[in-house]
């Protein structure tokens, strides 16, 4: 049963927990979208292709916070991390850039996943194309856009 479509591809997508109708999906072209499902159409609403948000693949988003304040947080493979209300999808509201607190002349951390421990909105991990794991948190140089990572080995 085809539930809705999108004209580019769906890389995630999860289902709000506080409004078990709506379906909050992440494209290839960086859009975030919204389905509702009692409308059984295309989505009934969307991110813009503008540089405000994503330009590259949506690779992860998940959906924090409580009933009375929530966020859709997305990561792309730019490096990307994106803080978004349903309510008003223009423009994110928080948009930090991912980079390594080591190097800050390296490339972009193209993040494949991420996931914040529960009951937590601020201290989360990444996962990169690289196969690396990254702790980042949202506070760190609150202002800046610039967000940083530490790094772990893993044996």
């Amino acid at each position: 049963m085809l539930l809705a479509e999108c004209k580019a591809a769906v890389l995630t997508a999860r289902f709000s927990p506080y409004q078990p109708n709506l379906i909050i999906g992440g494209s290839y072209t960086g859009q975030l979208l919204v389905w509702d499902m009692r409308a059984k159409s295309l989505p009934v609403d969307k991110t813009t292709l503008t540089s405000a948000g994503h330009t590259h693949p949506v690779s992860q988003l998940e959906i924090i916070g409580t009933a009375n304040a929530h966020n859709v947080v997305s990561t792309s493979t730019d490096g990307l991390f994106c803080a978004w209300s349903l309510d008003m999808l223009a423009k994110p509201q928080e948009v930090l850039e991912l980079a390594h607190t080591q190097n800050r002349n390296s490339v972009e951390v193209a993040v494949t996943t991420f996931g914040f421990p529960e009951n937590e909105t601020t201290l989360f991990a990444v996962g990169t194309e690289e196969g690396n794991i990254y702790q980042a948190n949202r506070a760190d140089r609150a202002g800046t856009y610039v967000l940083s990572l530490y790094f772990y080995f893993f044996f």
